[in-house]
């Protein structure tokens, strides 16, 4: 009788959080996968004489996103809801799951009937979005391991790299709940912001402590390494932070990432080697936008050359500061916190003093309505809808006075994951053989404390940009004008597409027109004023040659390690090289920052490139709004039509070509269109 009522099997546009309990999980999942196999063999049989569009490929469609809607809907509710019924429904069907899932992609019957369906003579009439996909979908099952003879090894081997990433994500979260510093003497504090040390209060009183307390999150490190006077403060939790879930550091040995890592780079270069690779980095790249390993190293190491003015300058001018602040020397943790003090007395002001202009509450509000001045859309928060949390909000996304899309708003820090903000995808578009639409829902998940009346959360700049960043996440997700799931969702678009709305969505937060329209005063509701935003754009682009050089770092480690693996070189030796190589960024003894480094295991392997690369793009394109107006309708809704309205129905540099009307200029492919 469960299953006549169970939540997880009835039809919804929006999931029914308030009814779905931990138990319904496995019986649901038990009936989806009976009924998914029952339709891939009646697919292979009515399709085996003849395949066809609507009766394959949408056919599929459907059941792929029942299983993904499944799958987000297991992960999201058994990380943020506790008891052990909710531990076994994990346990329950979470490899059942992704079992079915792999099995599917590794389908040789249903690889051939794909096969089939794009050389066959219909398919050369078929249109743009439809070859797109079909070339997709074949890419996907050949990187599976579909036509390989060795299918049954390569099972084995992609099995060991998921479980090997997500055994590195568990061990990263261990290891970082694992410190905590509790503080009697208010002293220590001197230099923090307020509000920060509100919540540091907080947290201790939760813990049952008096004092403050310090967690090993992100947030706390950036602001206790950028803002506190204390030394040994700053020593104590860089030390921590850099050698997270590693064989060094306070908590060494305990959570060590070390042989974990090296073991996921030996499986993805034997997965690699496989299906005819010469290293993973190969394979990584293949649906990217860039052409090859090759062409992004040279754009990478193009990248540290152009930067190595501004890295020289910003380095003197630090020197410089320290030495007549007292310092002989400087160590890792001094860098960011003389970066601040310099650009503090540079303008006489401190980025954390600008915060009380940017409120949350009200900052988000006007992002909504600079969406719709954009592109014409309306985001209308739904509160008769029960979400997952309390604080989670939903936004319903209408178009013409058509629902199109809706966004989940999850802004707060979250003890169960990682403590850094991101946006996941619970459905995409998708138009089914019937004409019906499916509309997509993206999720935006912050990484901010909680506040309260009294004390609101207040955004500094770094926190706007990756507000901005999230925000343009979830409207390329929702504004896909793509019919077909393959191309229309953020999920299933190259790295670097994914990553060039986020990236083109920061530059708002460099427009002086922007800053003033979005502040409003927690106290006074005042908008900044226009002298102290172009004090802030300046603070903003002050010493921000770290930020660059780390992300390049990065990048470059990224791709070395699964570029040269075989060389001799163990991960933290190609990490001391490519550092060695970059030459700006502090160097301390004993960090570890690869084992820590969340992007390698959850699908950027290979891939942080992207992050500079669409930058570029990003950056080009925003140019043109900054000639139209920041704020200019028309443009925008060239850009929804042009670029985030196909998804990935085309190439990302032919889109952005349309919309500029000359190709953008990066490190230039050797073809005019690269592949997909």
């Amino acid at each position: 009788m469960l299953n006549d009522t169970n939540p997880l099997l009835q039809a919804y546009d929006l999931p029914p959080f308030s009814r779905i309990r931990a138990e319904h999980f496995s019986p649901a999942l038990d009936r989806i996968l009976m009924e998914s196999r029952a339709q891939v063999a009646q697919i292979i049989a009515s399709q085996t004489p003849f395949p066809t569009w609507d009766d394959l490929v949408l056919a599929m469609d459907d059941i792929h996103t029942r299983l993904e809607v499944f799958d987000y809907l297991l992960g999201l509710l058994t990380l943020t809801r506790t008891g052990d019924a909710w531990t076994q429904a994990s346990l329950d069907c979470r490899d059942r799951l992704h079992d079915f899932q792999r099995a599917l992609r590794q389908n040789a019957e249903l690889f051939q009937l794909y096969r089939r369906l794009a050389s066959s003579d219909i398919a050369r009439l078929f249109e743009p979005a439809r070859k797109r996909t079909l070339e997709k979908i074949l890419r996907d099952f050949r990187q599976s391991g579909s036509a390989h003879t060795s299918q049954a090894d390569l099972d084995v081997v992609k099995r060991r790299i998921q479980d090997g990433e997500r055994l590195f994500l568990e061990q990263l979260h261990r290891a970082n709940k694992a410190w905590s510093k509790t503080i009697d003497d208010e002293a220590l504090l001197s230099g923090l912001p307020s509000l920060f040390k509100q919540q540091m209060a907080s947290q201790a009183r939760e813990a049952g402590h008096a004092g403050w307390r310090l967690t090993l999150s992100f947030e706390s490190f950036r602001i206790v390494t950028r803002y506190a006077d204390d030394r040994f403060l700053r020593k104590e939790m860089y030390v921590a932070y850099s050698t997270r879930a590693s064989d060094q550091g306070p908590h060494a040995g305990e959570f060590d990432n070390s042989a974990l890592f090296q073991q996921l780079l030996d499986d993805r270069q034997q997965y690699a080697s496989l299906l005819g690779y010469a290293n993973f980095a190969e394979m990584a790249i293949e649906p990217e936008q860039a052409e090859s390993a090759a062409q992004v190293l040279t754009f990478l190491r193009g990248q540290l050359e152009r930067q190595q003015n501004a890295l020289a300058r910003d380095a003197e001018q630090l020197w410089e500061f320290a030495m007549r602040r007292g310092f002989c020397e400087l160590q890792p943790w001094d860098y960011q916190y003389l970066t601040e003090k310099f650009r503090q007395q540079t303008l006489g002001i401190s980025k954390h003093t600008l915060n009380v202009w940017f409120p949350m509450e009200s900052t988000f509000s006007q992002l909504l309505l600079i969406a719709r001045d954009l592109f014409g859309v309306t985001l209308i928060e739904r509160q008769d809808v029960v979400t997952w949390q309390a604080d989670v909000r939903l936004f319903e996304v209408s178009e013409y006075q058509e629902i199109i899309g809706y966004i989940y708003f999850d802004p707060f820090e979250d003890p169960n994951r990682n403590g850094l903000p991101s946006t996941t995808t619970l459905r995409n578009r998708q138009i089914s053989a019937e004409g019906k639409l499916q509309r997509p829902i993206a999720v935006l998940h912050g990484w901010l404390p909680r506040g309260s009346q009294a004390n609101p959360v207040l955004l500094d700049h770094q926190q706007l940009q990756i507000l901005f960043h999230e925000f343009g996440h979830c409207l390329h997700h929702v504004l896909s004008r793509a019919a077909y799931r393959d191309i229309s969702g953020i999920s299933e678009v190259s790295r670097d597409t994914s990553e060039f709305a986020g990236l083109l969505f920061e530059q708002w937060c460099f427009s002086r027109q922007c800053l003033v329209r979005i502040s409003r005063h927690y106290q006074t509701g005042a908008a900044l004023p226009g002298e102290i935003a172009d004090q802030l754009l300046v603070l903003a682009k002050t010493q921000t040659s770290w930020e660059t050089a780390a992300l390049l770092r990065n990048a470059l480690f990224d791709l070395e390690v699964h570029r040269t693996h075989g060389d001799g070189r163990m991960a933290q030796q190609v990490f001391e090289d490519v550092s060695a190589q970059v030459g700006h960024l502090p160097v301390f003894a004993n960090e570890r920052w690869p084992n820590g480094l969340e992007h390698m295991a959850i699908g950027y392997a290979g891939k942080i490139y992207a992050y500079a690369w669409s930058k570029e793009l990003a950056v080009a394109v925003f140019q043109r709004f900054e000639r139209d107006g920041v704020f200019n309708g028309a443009t925008g809704r060239e850009l929804l039509e042009t670029v985030l309205g196909p998804g990935d129905s085309r190439p990302l540099l032919e889109s952005i070509t349309a919309f500029l009307g000359t190709p953008p200029i990066i490190a230039a492919p050797a073809h005019p269109h690269p592949k997909g």
